[in-house]
């Protein structure tokens, strides 16, 4: 393998294996969520994976959408946010699904579109971010029709709170989205993200919508289903040292020694994504051993303690987030520890952390 300071590996065969046990879970029509880089874990390599169990690609915005187009990605790909009335131009011309919420840019839709258009409307019911307000949305698809060149292909809505133990005000979300479908009948209907997928069946409706699942993550508590996580996070031993009782180690020399203690440096900081907040909370693995983070992380590397007894030499591995031996450090807890959720940890990984995809078992490919 070509030396990486820090890299991830990122395992196709654990996403199509989780997309499918989803699938076969709801028996519905899938929505695979790969907006964000696929949530870090590389969208154009992620798409091509699972183009034989996806139903349709959902995105945030139309640069995404584009950039799958232009890799030869065919399936339809929802925009999941209205976009700016700018982006129309490109939507039609690479036959990219629009979510539509608003009337000027469903009008310039219409527009510049030279044959039938077909477009997914997002019912606001409580999430309160985007989206048509449920008590407008008569009024605005019944508008919507006189718009020849657009077709109302799905209705769709987003749950605030499926992945809270209190799942109440999904039951209102619901019942107001359904008072939507009463009347309005249309080819696609789809509400439940990754949550809702796992853990509220009444939400599935035509199509599931997942993401963090689909790389193996719970986004709640509940776990019907085996999940499979798909990335794992290395780095390198850049320099090994010793520091005497009382000694500091990095900015500010906020960590001090209370005895003699070796210490390794480790190839990857906050410019990588390994987030600041780890600092002096942290833990990573080497040989198959927790060491903690000690010191500041900065933006390059970051500084670890290591037991009298350790056998480290400078070039070993070291599992940020993953699997060494029979030890592991989950995303979740690196989220936990770091003060945030396990969405921001994936998708802040940065660019020059390299990706190596596993194909199948012992086929790897790398992308610098």
């Amino acid at each position: 393998m070509h030396y990486f300071r820090t890299h991830t590996e990122i395992n196709l065969g654990a996403i199509r294996q989780n997309a499918a046990v989803i699938k076969a879970y709801t028996g519905k029509r899938l929505i695979a969520v790969i907006k964000a880089d696929a949530y870090g874990h590389g969208m154009i390599c992620v798409a091509e994976a699972l183009s034989a169990v996806a139903d349709m690609f959902a995105v945030a915005t139309t640069e995404e959408g584009m950039r799958l187009r232009q890799a030869g990605i065919h399936k339809p790909i929802l925009i999941l946010f209205s976009s700016l009335t700018e982006d129309a131009p490109q939507i039609v011309e690479h036959e990219l699904t629009p979510t539509v919420a608003d009337w000027e840019f469903a009008s310039r839709l219409n527009e510049i579109a030279s044959r039938t258009l077909k477009i997914h409307v997002n019912i606001n019911t409580g999430m309160n971010r985007s989206g048509v307000h449920w008590t407008e949305a008569e009024q605005f698809l019944n508008r919507l029709k006189t718009l020849e060149q657009l077709e109302v292909e799905g209705l769709f809505t987003h749950l605030a709170t499926a992945d809270e133990v209190d799942k109440s005000f999904v039951s209102v979300q619901r019942k107001r989205f359904s008072s939507v479908l009463a009347s309005n009948r249309v080819k696609i209907v789809h509400a439940a993200n990754s949550a809702a997928t796992l853990a509220v069946s009444d939400s599935h409706f035509d199509a599931v919508r997942p993401g963090l699942s689909l790389y193996g993550v719970y986004p709640a508590s509940e776990k019907p289903i085996a999940l499979a996580p798909a990335l794992t996070w290395k780095a390198r031993v850049g320099w090994i040292g010793s520091i005497s009782e009382t000694e500091g180690v990095s900015y500010g020399l906020t960590y001090k020694a209370s005895r003699q203690t070796r210490i390794a440096m480790v190839q990857v900081g906050y410019g990588d994504g390994y987030r600041r907040a780890l600092s002096g909370v942290g833990e990573v693995l080497i040989g198959g051993v927790r060491c903690p983070i000690i010191g500041r992380v900065c933006m390059d590397v970051s500084v670890v303690a290591l037991s009298d007894t350790a056998k480290v030499s400078v070039g070993d591995e070291v599992v940020l987030i993953g699997k060494q031996g029979d030890a592991e450090i989950t995303v979740d807890e690196i989220a936990h520890r770091a003060g945030t959720i396990s969405y921001e940890i994936l998708t802040q990984i940065g660019r020059r952390v390299s990706r190596i995809y596993i194909e199948d078992v012992g086929t790897e490919t790398s992308l610098d």
